[in-house]
């Protein structure tokens, strides 16, 4: 299959639905090979898989918790024996609990951070020996708009993907001389099966107002920002978070 990704192998953590499942079926339909990493929905992730096959790419679902050492390590084995190699990890697992700053449990914050923070930097530590050993990389980081304007509901969250655009911008150091490549991609508002009753309900209206666009993102407006990132006739971009917002931040 020909395309920008072709002939390239891919690995997104949590791309069994939101968006995760949109930037895996996006890279599919450039010729990419995908990985597709789960942690709880079997059946989901199995059906990103056949809608990926369908495309013409290949597809291997692999189980594991990308925020446990031994699962990353296991996941990167299976990876590897499944495909020989992996050109591209997008760091895309993650989740949020609302709650204000009082509310917050240690339990709460442990439990995000984990996910968020901690998940994408073993990845990176992991698969750094890797890329290095097949000439170099790309790694996308799934950041949040939310590290930028510190929304007041998810101190935790927002902590978590500030300090996640920061680990881009350190490990881009570290990839430099080898050819890989770290940059981050910070969503907005945007309309997927996990934000549908938000948007439905106008509960994301205050937020949406906050955007110079003053509307809301699609799914396919991430995944062309994860493609550009991903592209190898672009070859001199590093250590960047590109909010994808409507001018949120800006707002």
């Amino acid at each position: 299959m020909s395309g920008r990704l072709s002939g390239k192998v891919v690995l997104i953590t949590g791309a069994s639905r939101g968006l995760g499942k949109a930037v895996a079926l996006g890279f599919a339909q450039e010729g990419a090979d995908i990985l597709v990493n789960y942690v709880r929905d079997a059946a989901a992730a199995e059906a990103t898989a056949t809608a990926i096959r369908q495309l013409g790419s290949r597809s291997h679902v692999i189980r594991a918790d990308a925020a446990q050492r031994n699962d990353i390590r296991r996941m990167f084995a299976e990876a590897i024996n499944a495909f020989g190699r992996i050109d591209i990890l997008v760091n895309n697992a993650g989740i949020n609990r609302r709650g204000w700053f009082q509310e917050i449990t240690d339990e709460d914050w442990d439990m995000i951070l984990d996910t968020n923070l901690k998940g994408p930097f073993i990845c990176c530590q992991e698969i750094f020996p890797l890329m290095i050993e097949s000439g170099g990389g790309r790694i996308i980081n799934m950041s949040s708009v939310a590290s930028q304007y510190h929304g007041p509901k998810t101190v935790h969250y927002a902590v978590s993907k500030a300090g996640l655009n920061s680990l881009t911008r350190v490990l881009a150091r570290y990839g430099a001389p080898h050819n890989i490549l770290i940059n981050a991609v910070a969503p907005g508002q945007i309309l997927t099966d996990q934000t549908r009753d938000e948007f439905e309900s106008g509960a994301v209206t205050p937020l949406l107002d906050m955007t110079l666009l003053k509307r809301g993102g699609s799914e396919d407006d991430v995944v062309q920002a994860c493609l550009y990132l991903a592209d190898p006739r672009q070859s001199y971009m590093t250590g960047q978070v590109l909010a994808v917002s409507g001018g949120a931040y800006l707002g």
